[in-house]
């Protein structure tokens, strides 16, 4: 059972065979490059495994789900708040999808449902995400979840042959509850 429902995806544990979702994006360039520097090239199938079982065994640390459709429970992607300070209250969010769900909207609910869980069951203040400054859709899914830029890393990151600009982008629970 899932702790939180959407419209069309859910956000819920883990399963052994999820690996054959998390293979989809961690064998695809455009999903692994969005990533950072840590997935410069596509994962090998001993670090999914790896990465897997973390989140099988509870090793893992923060808040990480599977964003699932809501109906079959099929895995879509994966969403985390990682990074998290005990004592001001914040976490950092990461999130990717799966090279067949990118651009249907399952992201921005995922992301909407992580939130939720995030300032009610973690108690958090805020979350805040960095993103390349190349990545759109990114950007406009964030933007709409409630996230507003805060700030930029100037040519933080070196992606397609070039540095660039990574976006600092957080949210607020205040601000979050009064839209939600």
């Amino acid at each position: 059972m899932s702790r939180y429902t959407g419209e069309r995806v859910m956000l819920r544990e883990f399963r052994q065979e999820d690996i054959s979702g998390m293979r989809a994006w961690a064998t695809d360039e455009a999903a692994c490059e969005s990533l950072g520097t840590f997935y410069v090239s596509p994962q090998t199938w001993e670090m999914t495994e790896r990465s897997l079982s973390l989140f099988l065994n509870g090793d893992a640390s923060g808040a990480n789900f599977v964003i699932a459709e809501r109906e079959t429970g099929r895995y879509l992607g994966q969403i985390s708040v990682n990074m998290i300070d005990r004592i001001a209250l914040h976490g950092e969010l990461s999130i990717v999808m799966t090279p067949d769900s990118r651009g249907k909207g399952y992201a921005r609910e995922g992301v909407s449902l992580m939130l939720k869980h995030a300032f009610d069951a973690m108690n958090l203040n805020r979350v805040h995400l960095k993103v390349y400054e190349d990545n759109p859709a990114a950007i406009a899914c964030y933007t709409a979840c409630g996230f507003v830029r805060e700030g930029v890393l100037r040519q933080h990151a070196y992606h397609r042959g070039r540095y660039i600009d990574v976006i600092c982008m957080g949210v607020l629970r205040d601000d979050w509850r009064q839209t939600h």
